[in-house]
């Protein structure tokens, strides 16, 4: 392939990456934020409480992504073959089952409400009525929730990346500045960090539906929904078809993250406190990495729509290529840097000893899981939603869970390393599963 070939081709996935990216690291940086606020209280409580509440809330948040994964997918595909009422459509469709989902959820949150915080921290009365306050707050953020997840999907499947970073940037960092004003200043402390979280999600759905307007999207919608009950029917059940794989896939990363959040808790306040302060270091790095993995989304998924193999494999490489550098780098900066930010996110003497105790298992996560990233990206572009499924349950139920089994008597340390290793089961699985679809050998 010829050398401007491949220029290009960085050159469109930084374009989409960058933007990414930022709106990305606004996430962890929200989490950075609000662990720094509640760090700096009097009691380790109220961080604990939020790891909890939010850990609790991503469970259902997070396991319904499938409705922007799909969705970027097959809008992605659509707009590479140029067919611009299938666009409207799958879009249509995915709004009006984000919008049921999420009255759904509402509906039943005070059952899932007090059974998932008790198992989250059955031994800790005080945390548990912390958080259940914070998710009674944040669950009427639950349909502006689903609705960005659809919005910022067409607009990743477009490469209209820098609206997704607007978006993020009104939701993050908005809620960045509620959460200060509500929790420093109006001592509202749990209930604050909830409120910021709704307002600003819901002005970032405003923003985004503008944005849709401005590109004549909104106006196509009501179009998408009249073709033919037929053709209705064709689009909804791929969008359920997808929706299942990725579904399942995600079930088994959110009980990844609940089951270490648990067992977390099992081993103290101190434990807890201290994870949730290292969890963040992953974020920043996932969320880092993820930007590079929707570049692959929206390209591959482009050039997937267009058979166009060649392109195809040549951003897959050039995107693993930059997410390896990307991850070193971090790592660099956790190795060097790691205590000063533990020290930065609290101030509360016991969690910053246990912090950096086991600060090392999260200076070389991001080298450890790149793969999975960059893999996830491309199983959505190809739509390969079962190579995704597969991979994820081979890693929690052959890897994870064993692992922690075996290594329950080295305490956290053991957690940590089972954590290593589903990241590394995970990224082989799904090489191997594309190894065996063919998708990227030669034409």
């Amino acid at each position: 392939m010829p050398q401007t070939h491949i220029r290009h081709h960085y050159r469109e996935i930084l374009t989409i990456a960058l933007p990414m990216i930022a709106s990305a690291l606004s996430i962890p940086l929200l989490g950075v934020v609000d662990t720094a606020i509640l760090g700096h209280l009097e009691s380790p409580l109220y961080l604990g409480a939020v790891n909890v509440g939010v850990t609790t809330f991503n469970l259902f948040l997070w396991s319904l992504g499938f409705l922007r994964m799909s969705t970027t997918g097959l809008v992605a595909q659509d707009w590479g073959r140029q067919d611009q009422q299938a666009v409207a459509r799958h879009v249509a469709l995915a709004l009006l089952l984000a919008t049921g989902l999420a009255a759904a959820l509402i509906l039943l949150s005070p059952l899932w409400i007090e059974s998932l915080v008790h198992w989250f921290a059955r031994e800790q009365a005080e945390i548990r009525a912390l958080a259940g306050t914070y998710l009674r707050w944040r669950v009427w953020s639950l349909p502006a929730s689903l609705w960005l997840f659809v919005i910022m999907a067409y607009f990743l499947a477009i490469g209209q990346a820098t609206v997704v970073l607007r978006l993020m940037l009104v939701s993050q960092v908005g809620n960045m500045a509620l959460d200060y004003f509500f929790v420093v200043h109006w001592h509202w402390k749990i209930t604050g960090v909830a409120a910021g979280s709704v307002i600003s999600e819901y002005l970032a759905v405003m923003l985004g539906f503008w944005h849709m307007r401005h590109n004549g999207i909104l106006r196509a919608l009501p179009s998408g929904f009249w073709p033919s009950w037929r053709s209705h029917g064709h689009a909804l059940g791929q969008l359920l078809a997808f929706n299942r794989d990725i579904f399942i896939r995600t079930l088994c990363l959110m009980f990844v993250f609940a089951f270490f959040t648990r067992q977390s808790a099992k081993q103290g306040e101190i434990i807890l406190a201290a994870n949730a302060v290292l969890m963040n270091f992953f974020y920043l790095a996932s969320y880092g990495l993820d930007g590079f993995a929707h570049a692959v989304e929206s390209l591959a998924g482009r050039y997937y729509g267009q058979d166009n193999k060649q392109a195809l494999r040549q951003v897959v490489r050039d995107v693993f290529t930059i997410s390896w550098l990307v991850a070193l780098g971090l790592s660099v900066i956790y190795w060097a840097g790691g205590d000063w930010m533990i020290a930065w996110l609290t101030d509360l003497p016991a969690v910053r000893l246990a912090s950096i105790d086991y600060l090392y298992w999260v200076v070389f996560l991001p080298v450890v899981a790149v793969a999975s990233f960059v893999y996830d990206g491309l199983c959505v572009a190809t739509l390969q939603t079962r190579i995704m499924r597969n991979s994820m349950v081979m890693a929690t139920v052959l890897c994870f869970l064993p692992l922690w089994m075996a290594l329950r008597p080295l305490g956290n340390h053991g957690l940590w390393l089972a954590f290593w290793g589903f990241f590394i089961v995970r990224g082989l699985a799904i090489h191997w599963g594309f190894k065996r679809s063919g998708i990227l050998n030669a034409a």
